[in-house]
């Protein structure tokens, strides 16, 4: 059902009308996807204005400072070496990029010509024909899982080249389980709660959630775990029925006090930080956490347990929350925008930015690298692995209004103040009359 799912919502951007302020505009046909461009360099088709000759320069808007993505510096400073084309870095803050980009898109300006972001804008983007199809061909694209190939790819054609991941992996504290006398970390959501009751202490709760200030992530891991998803194959929302099962879950976690208040609102909760503190017996949090509590005062690789997440009623699977450098339409410095993406998201970049930065690799084969295995202990790679190869997500249209429409039901009912049922009846409700709006449905 998962791999049906996946094929033909690829083709759902065909039937786009317009939208919100994304102005979204329907798609041309394919170029033959992956594995049958025809151009002498393996660019695609270009849907804007712009050159596919090599220029000498080119500008990428980078999701935040570099100061703070280290992975990504060195993998530019790689590229520049090895191909001798300037990168120029236009370091835009996480909450405006977004907005940056839609303002420059939206006025056909060649200002940039590729940046780094999540695959959540993609069909947005694509839909308003502001994305150039990569033609990085199949001996590329097949380094990658299927789910993430399929996450990337609309119509046909890929927009997106992965370049690391940020989904959630299973951390525990071994030191806080042997105190409360807990062998083994949960392997369900039911031990979740019952071993909860066992790891909580005045001081530590026994969960928390890897998104933290995220609500409709969160809702949106668990409810892969339940077996649901948000949409079916006709673009109708489906999620109210599995979505329940999610609901009820955390339901029991906040009755049972065993998530902290902060993480339990859906504030910023700072689960990192909640962990190295000591006040938390397992979290769900972003890979580079086992890294930073290696180093951490108190810590230790002795320390940190990790293991695959509890199953839900249905599988283990994360949240697959990926970042991917996409190329401008309006570029005028195609032919370098597209090496660049490539160059940026190949094996060797993929097993540096883990290297550098700890960020998980979205290539399967990196966690087999022997500089890798030195890095990091077999336990964690193993986890991380198949972390990456069990994550799911879906690609949508109106991707801030479905969100906001599910975060504005399902807020209160986390916090105990809307009933969950009559809260994602509501959500699905609202999802299906916009959809209907703008002419999905």
């Amino acid at each position: 059902m998962q791999n049906k799912h996946n094929r033909t919502r690829r083709t759902f951007i065909k039937s786009a009308g317009a939208i919100g302020t994304v102005a979204l505009a329907g798609c041309s046909g394919g170029d033959g996807g992956d594995g049958g461009d025809n151009t002498a360099d393996g660019s695609g088709t270009s849907t804007g204005t712009g050159s596919e000759s090599m220029a000498e320069k080119l500008v990428f808007y980078n999701a935040g400072s570099l100061k703070y993505d280290p992975g990504t510096e060195k993998n530019i400073e790689r590229f520049e070496e090895e191909t001798g084309i300037t990168v120029e870095v236009n370091e835009v803050p996480w909450n405006n990029l977004k907005t940056s980009l839609t303002t420059i898109w939206k006025n056909e300006s060649a200002k940039v010509d590729a940046f780094n972001g999540p695959t959540w804008w993609l069909a947005d983007f694509v839909a308003s024909e502001w994305l150039e199809p990569l033609g990085l061909g199949d001996s590329h694209m097949s380094n990658y899982p299927k789910n993430l190939q399929n996450l990337v790819t609309l119509d046909g054609k890929t927009y997106m080249a992965p370049e690391f991941g940020k989904w959630g992996t299973y951390l525990y504290d071994k030191q806080h389980f042997e105190k409360q006398g807990v062998s083994e970390p949960p392997s369900t959501w039911d031990e979740v709660v019952s071993k909860g009751k066992e790891l909580k202490t005045e001081n530590t709760s026994p969960f928390a959630f890897t998104w933290s200030n995220k609500d409709v992530f969160t809702f949106k891991q668990f409810l892969y775990q339940a077996g649901g998803q948000l949409f079916n194959d006709s673009n109708q929302p489906v999620f109210a029925e599995e979505g329940t099962k999610v609901m009820d879950f955390f339901t029991q976690l906040r009755e049972n006090d065993l998530i902290p208040d902060g993480i339990s609102s859906m504030g910023e909760g700072g689960a990192g930080d909640t962990f190295i503190a000591g006040q938390l017996a397992t979290v769900e949090s972003w890979t580079p956490l086992a890294a930073r509590a290696f180093e951490a005062d108190g810590w230790s690789k002795e320390r940190v347990g990790s293991a695959k997440p509890p199953k839900g009623p249905d599988s283990r699977a994360t949240f697959q929350d990926t970042n991917g450098i996409s190329v401008s339409a309006f570029s005028e410095r195609k032919g370098a925008a597209k090496k660049f993406a490539k160059f940026m998201t190949t094996t060797e970049s993929s097993k540096t930015n883990m290297k550098v930065e700890g960020n998980p690799a979205v290539i399967p084969a990196v966690y087999d690298e022997p500089e890798i295995q030195e890095q990091y202990p077999s336990w964690l790679l193993e986890d991380m692995k198949f972390n990456l190869e069990q994550a799911k997500s879906e690609t949508y249209l109106a991707q801030p209004q479905v969100d906001d429409y599910l975060s504005e039901q399902i807020t209160p009912a986390l916090l105990g103040d809307k009933d969950p049922k009559e809260a994602l009846e509501t959500a699905q409700s609202n999802i299906k009359t916009l959809y209907q709006d703008i002419g999905l449905l």
